[in-house]
């Protein structure tokens, strides 16, 4: 069953886009907003600038203006799909201003009168009264004798003609200038208020905009400082609550991981800090043991205790044995630092499993055989298999390992110890088992930490370090390979050496 894919969020959009955005909605919601109520506006704006009725006999720019937008309306009713009774009815509302100002209006439609302001008066006479008129030709007059207006317009159908008289207008040398002064100042104030509201719109929206947009923003940002307070504070286990793919998201999963990283190695350092602790411990304990050994033993020399040949000869035995194992304690400090320093270097030569270990199964046989322990060797390897190894380190390897079954032998059981080589397609496995008091399940994982020991009282502190089993797994890492054990308590314990197979060559090359 494939995953479900995770819903897009807004919040996982980049900084980057969330700025064009909302540069982009700052100025496209205003221009929606204008532009819901730009209908209405044009609508209106006649009336709001005063433009739609004629007020006045007086020339002037907005005089002409009214006219002129009183003409359009009349045109635009002819020129609609309704009837002339309904035509009539809507123009009465644009000529009773005029007639009210001794304005005549006449309209023709298609050569016969479809309305008069009066039928006594003959308009086209009147008309030429005031100026020369042809009522086939549109003219706009505005004279000091009169004002004289014709207008033509139609449809498919129907052709009008529009006539209108003035015998009262009159134009002054001043009503010009006047005009155009009132006119201007009309514009500049009114239109003052409309640009006003559009800034104010812009404002409005962009100020909502941004403040919708530096909350996305700001809140996260809000969260890293919180977060950083608390970790400057000592809490390494404030998680930062902020999902997004984002940059804002990256930083806040870059800060989680660092502060888990800074857990991590503040853990790793008290750990360590701990371990050296039991580690100077352990070794001031185990150097102590043979050296007060030593120490007891050489004073009952100089004191004459040890009166007999036979007894003097036991204790120097004894002074050297202390001498041998504090010795070897200070010899697996020494490689345990230098492996840690890295400064560890092996020298290894190619050399056949077979031989190697046939050789190493006498030695061991008998070296344990002191110790009246069995011994089984067991070599299922070809011939042609070889391996890369440091010879004298692998041989402390074993002989580490092999120390501790001798040292943790049961009392009531004679000791054994099994050496079996199996080889694999890529690999020759290496198992030490021995029939000893085991390592319970606690413990089996961290044998092969440096001073670690199931002998947690530190009993057998004559017969080992504890560094052992240490030094063996950094000297089988450093060959390529990889250790770990099995045991059971009070039947055995089992370790188990993996090491890389070389290529197969000839003797010639392997001897060179």
């Amino acid at each position: 069953m494939s995953k479900k894919k995770k819903k897009r969020s807004s919040k996982n959009l980049k900084i980057n886009a969330r700025i064009i955005i909302t540069t982009v909605v700052a100025i496209i919601v205003p221009i929606i907003i204008i532009g819901s109520f730009s209908s209405l506006f044009l609508i209106e704006l006649p009336s709001y600038f005063n433009f739609s009725s004629v007020n006045t006999n007086t020339f002037s720019t907005l005089n002409q203006i009214q006219w002129s937008q009183t003409i359009n309306s009349i045109n635009a009713t002819l020129e609609g799909k309704t009837n002339d009774n309904e035509k009539i009815k809507e123009i009465n509302g644009f000529v009773k201003p005029l007639e009210s100002i001794n304005s005549y209006i006449y309209i023709e439609k298609n050569g016969k009168m479809l309305y008069s302001t009066s039928e006594s008066i003959d308009i086209i006479e009147q008309a030429n009264k005031i100026v020369p008129t042809n009522k086939s030709e549109s003219i706009n007059y505005f004279g000091q004798n009169g004002l004289v207006i014709v207008s033509h317009t139609g449809n498919t159908k129907d052709n009008y003609t529009l006539i209108v008289t003035n015998e009262d207008y009159t134009v002054t040398d001043t009503t010009s200038h006047i005009g155009l002064k009132q006119f201007t100042n009309l514009l500049a104030g009114r239109t003052g208020i409309i640009v006003l509201i559009i800034v104010l719109i812009f404002i409005i929206a962009i100020t909502i905009i941004s403040f919708i947009t530096s909350k996305t923003i700001v809140k996260p940002i809000k969260k890293i400082a919180n977060g950083a307070d608390e970790i400057a504070n000592g809490n390494l286990d404030y998680n930062i609550e902020y999902d997004s793919t984002n940059e804002l998201g990256q930083t806040v999963k870059s800060f989680n991981h660092m502060r888990l990283r800074l857990k991590e190695s503040l853990e790793k350092q008290r750990k360590s800090e701990e371990e050296r602790k039991i580690l100077i411990a352990g070794i001031a304990h185990d150097l102590r043991t043979p050296l007060t050994s030593a120490k007891g033993y050489a004073e009952g020399l100089r004191d004459g205790i040890a009166n007999t040949p036979e007894k003097q000869k036991k204790y120097i035995n004894t002074i050297i044995s202390s001498i041998s194992n504090t010795e070897k304690i200070l010899d697996d400090l020494l490689t345990i630092s230098k492996l840690e320093l890295n400064t560890y270097e092996l020298n290894p030569i190619d050399i056949k499993a077979r031989d190697f270990f046939d050789d190493g199964a006498v030695e061991i046989k008998e070296w344990i055989s002191k110790y009246d322990f069995d011994f089984e060797y067991n070599c299922n390897c070809g011939d042609n298999v070889y391996l890369s190894l440091d010879i004298d380190r692998c041989i402390r390897v074993i002989y580490n390992i092999i120390s501790n079954s001798l040292k943790y032998r049961r009392e009531d059981v004679k000791g054994k110890v099994t050496l079996s080589i199996n080889e694999y397609d890529k690999s020759v496995i290496i198992e030490i088992a021995d029939n000893g008091i085991g390592v319970d399940n606690e413990s089996i994982k961290n044998i092969f930490e440096t001073m670690y020991r199931a002998d947690k009282a530190r009993t057998r502190v004559s017969d080992g370090s504890g560094l052992g089993l240490s030094v063996c797994k950094q000297i089988v890492e450093l060959h390529g390979g990889s250790i770990w054990a099995t045991s059971t308590v009070n039947e055995g314990l089992s370790i188990f050496i993996s090491l890389p197979k070389k290529e197969a060559q000839n003797e010639q090359n392997s001897n060179n």
